[in-house]
């Protein structure tokens, strides 16, 4: 014979479920804060190495490496990024561009060289573009693409044979993330006219 009343069905699944409830809980609660300090070393890597790409240096293989170049050779000053080079000098400035994507934010690291007046290059540090179409904007066609070329610039079907100084090529299938990834472009194009004077 089983065992009913108000209890049996009403109190034991609450008491059950608010257990089971803290049990989980305390579960992810201990991992994320186990994992929070790893979490945040390697957003820090992500954007290290953003900077080190989109300025044209040579992104070495391990964290330490990476964390050694980054220390020498970058300083950051109010959000802008300053790369020098081997004898100390400035040989570009790099900042985070960010701006409305297709499915959410995309945040870029956009860098230009010295006198600011052209793209050293750009990484996109995050971003949640469709895969395969918009995530392309990740892809090294797309961001080498920019290195040397003076904004504002304007968006061609991709393919386009001997590009201009101020175009680059959109991605196919992908009009609406390439329009985005340029308005990004040329905001920051933009900021960087705007710190000419105070570089």
């Amino acid at each position: 014979m089983s065992k009913t009343g108000f209890y049996a069905e009403r109190i034991r699944p609450v008491v059950v479920t608010a257990i089971l409830t803290i049990i989980c809980i305390t579960l992810v609660s201990a991992f994320y804060l186990s994992t929070q300090d790893r979490v945040k070393e390697n957003e820090g890597l992500v954007l290290k190495k953003a900077v080190l790409y989109a300025a044209g240096l040579t992104v070495p293989g391990s964290n330490e490496e990476i964390n050694a170049l980054y220390d020498s050779r970058v300083s950051e000053k109010d959000g802008v990024f300053t790369v020098k080079d081997t004898s100390g000098k400035a040989s570009a400035y790099a900042f985070v561009q960010a701006g409305p994507g297709l499915w959410g934010e995309i945040d870029a690291l956009v860098a230009f060289t010295a006198d600011l007046a052209s793209f050293a290059g750009v990484d996109f540090i995050s971003q949640n573009e469709t895969p395969g179409l918009g995530a392309r904007i990740t892809e090294s066609w797309f961001k080498e693409q920019v290195r040397g070329k003076t904004p504002p610039l304007t968006m061609n079907p991709e393919g386009t044979e001997s590009p201009a100084k101020t175009e680059i090529d959109a991605i196919t299938g992908a009009s609406r993330t390439s329009d985005y990834a340029l308005s990004i472009l040329n905001k920051a194009g933009e900021r960087a006219a705007s710190l000419k004077g105070g570089m």
